[in-house]
């Protein structure tokens, strides 16, 4: 089995896994953590099987550009999405002073 297989392969595993997390969790939250290995984990082992395969060429660079833009954006576009769902759920995105947050230990005052 060549390198390029196995890191396309794991690239995909990363993938399936994330994906059935999506299907079997509940919670929006709780699924938005695995949009990101998609955009980061797998495309880690992708962009190494692009540089092998292609070697140091346009390919490449455009690959290494594309992680790049990814990895800035995923960040913020994960943030933004959880932001737009509190809004549509309570109608603003701040904390209140007496709300209770799940998980939390720590009491707000």
């Amino acid at each position: 089995m060549t390198a390029i297989s196995i890191l396309l392969g794991f690239s995909v595993v990363v993938c399936v896994i994330c994906c059935l997390a999506l299907a079997l969790f509940r919670d929006f939250y709780v699924r938005l953590h695995y949009l990101a290995p998609v955009t980061t984990i797998a495309f880690v082992p992708l962009l190494i099987a692009v540089v092998i395969r292609e070697g140091a060429g346009q390919a490449a660079m455009k690959s290494i550009l594309v992680f790049a833009a990814l990895l800035l954006i995923n960040a913020v576009l994960t943030h933004a999405t959880a932001r737009a769902d509190r809004v549509r759920k309570l109608g603003h995105w701040t904390a209140d002073p007496n709300e209770q947050i799940p998980g939390s230990s720590v009491p707000r005052s």
